[in-house]
């Protein structure tokens, strides 16, 4: 007992008391700290951070809540602080909190959260609640963060991908641009975005496509012609800048006349320019904006906007230019090939007459000398034969031919047979004569007919270099075959022989005496290669730009001369290749 102590005892236990009392003032000295560093941690955390009680009811806010929600401590200390809660979502918190399992303290949350001045916030919100042996919420600490802007960001690049991907599925340009345009009025939450192109000549703005919460509205805007001086926009083509205006009230006058032809009134607008190259061509422009002000978020996103729709309009021009170009020049092309086709047609008959008139005369002339006569009526038909041949690939690369001179010459000598028949035996002897002429005309005259058949192509070329060999026997050239065999092609044989002849022709005729040239048959996975390889002159790297031009010499001029065929530098006339070329796309 202490009455009995001693007075030792009695120093031991003042000792004991003292140092239990110096030990509680540690502690508490070390809560006070505690207390202070916790609270000044949460004063500076650059994060809304609420702490409630039990009851819900605010104890603290930090200085970021009221930055960013625009409420004091001393305003909602000690209350519910339901003012920053949009109606739909005041029993949001308190149900996922219910909600939580027993093990689980924290919880996350998108949602939104609403200012002192009646701004609308995208936020994230973490919890860390407190709770009692029965799971009953104790105390709760709360940190925000806003992500509107954030979030806005992102729904901006998420429109400019969009935008740039679905340019290829717009070629109308108004379809693609009323696209854009309703993605910067959902973009901007403005009542209007339209897309104002300047007419230089006139002086005066159109709208090549607008966008209305009203499409009646709408259509009035499209309609809607305006001098450049009674619009902003003028100023934005005068300077090249930007415009920002979120109060039009003091140019209400001044603007009334705009206001009065687009059938609304514009308080705030936005307007950045569309620039081609070194100009300016028109504006991008949204107003009425429904949430706040326009700001420097909304200007860079229309400028970027801009960038793709001032393309959009210069790709349209373009297109616009190069469609009406290729319209002319089908329409030339259209005509070059009717002109061709008729002076095809109209070679026939004369060139046919002459070669009559010269073996009449040949036989007319036989009783003088032959050496006197032959080699001009040789060179005579050389030529002829000559014309017949330019005629002939004039007649494979024109498409489309429209052939009247046989129907017209069948026609005469059917309807005027007997007549024709006796007036040619009387002056000739001659009977029977007309199935001569028919069949003339059906030589001259006839379409020629494409049959197309199943031809191996190994022997095929066999086959013509056997008969090229008799044609060109005067030159000392050596043909080496390398013809493998191969499964059929399917095409007709007239075009195939044409084919095969040209190249080996061409070929011998670019090769001086004393050369090679090598054919080659080469079976492939999906069909079979021919190819003529020589060791002649061979071309310039221009002249090989130009060979399936058609009636282009790679010869010049001062040496070109027309020849024998398979002469060394016979100087052919120009379209083989040419019409090699379009069998192998017509024929595929």
């Amino acid at each position: 007992m202490i009455q009995n102590a001693t007075n030792e005892e009695l120093k031991i236990k003042i000792k004991d008391l003292e140092n239990k009392l110096l030990e509680a003032s540690n502690a508490c000295q070390v809560t006070k700290k505690a207390s202070k560093n916790y609270k000044r941690f949460l004063r500076f955390l650059p994060y809304p951070v609420i702490v409630r009680d039990a009851k819900g009811l605010i104890t603290y806010l930090n200085p970021a809540f009221s930055k960013t929600f625009g409420w004091t401590l001393s305003e909602l200390k000690g209350k519910k602080g339901d003012q920053y809660v949009p109606k739909l979502l005041k029993t949001e918190l308190t149900d996922k909190i219910k909600a939580l399992p027993a093990h689980k303290n924290v919880l996350e949350l998108s949602t939104k959260r609403l200012t002192k001045d009646g701004k609308i916030l995208d936020v994230m919100l973490r919890a860390g609640v407190d709770k009692d042996q029965n799971n009953n919420p104790e105390g709760m600490i709360i940190v925000l963060r806003d992500m509107t802007m954030e979030k806005r960001i992102q729904r901006n690049r998420d429109a400019v991908a969009r935008i740039s991907q679905v340019l290829p599925q717009y070629p109308d340009l108004r379809k693609l641009l009323f696209y854009v345009n309703t993605e910067i009025k959902e973009l901007l939450e403005t009542q209007s975005a339209n897309t104002i192109l300047l007419n230089e000549t006139q002086k005066e703005f159109y709208f090549l496509s607008a966008t209305h919460d009203d499409p009646t509205t709408r259509e009035r805007i499209e309609k809607a012609r305006f001098p450049v001086d009674e619009l902003l926009s003028g100023q934005v083509v005068k300077t090249g800048n930007s415009i920002i205006v979120n109060d039009l009230s003091d140019g209400r006058n001044q603007y009334k006349s705009r206001d009065q032809n687009l059938g609304y009134k514009v308080k705030n607008v936005i307007l950045v320019p569309l620039r081609n190259k070194d100009r300016i061509i028109g504006i991008l422009a949204a107003d009425n904006k429904k949430t706040g002000d326009f700001d420097d978020t909304d200007l860079e996103t229309l400028n970027t906007i801009a960038a793709t729709v001032a393309l959009s309009i210069e790709n349209a021009r373009v297109s616009r230019e190069l469609r009406k170009a290729y319209e002319e020049l089908k329409s030339l092309n259209k005509a070059k090939d009717k002109m061709i086709n008729h002076l095809s047609h109209e070679l026939k008959t004369p060139v046919a007459i002459l070669l009559s008139s010269f073996k009449i005369l040949s036989k007319k002339l036989a009783d003088f000398p032959e050496g006197t006569w032959r080699p001009t009526i040789e060179r005579i038909n050389r030529n002829l034969d000559r014309i017949i041949g330019i005629e002939g690939e004039v007649y494979d690369i024109v498409e489309n031919k429209e052939v009247f001179h046989h129907k017209i010459f069948s026609l005469i000598l059917e309807q005027c047979q007997d007549e024709i028949e006796a007036l040619i035996a009387e002056e000739t002897g001659e009977k029977k004569v007309l199935t001569k002429i028919r069949k003339k005309i059906d030589d001259i005259f006839n379409p020629r007919d494409l049959v197309v058949k199943d031809i191996f192509m190994d022997q095929f070329v066999k086959k013509r270099i056997k008969a090229i060999e008799q044609d060109m026997a005067f030159r000392n050239i050596s043909i080496i075959k390398s013809l493998e065999s191969s499964s059929y092609i399917s095409m007709p044989f007239e075009p195939l022989k044409k084919t095969v002849d040209g190249l080996i022709r061409n070929a011998v005729e670019n090769t001086p005496d004393g050369g090679k040239i090598e054919v080659f048959v080469i079976k492939k996975d999906n069909g079979v290669e021919f190819m003529v390889k020589d060791h002649g002159i061979g071309l310039t790297t221009e002249a090989q730009k130009r060979i399936f031009e058609g009636f282009f010499s790679t010869q010049e001029t001062m040496n070109y001369s027309s020849k024998k065929p398979y002469d060394f530098n016979a100087g052919g006339k120009g379209a083989d290749l040419l019409r090699m070329k379009i069998f192998s796309e017509r024929f595929n």
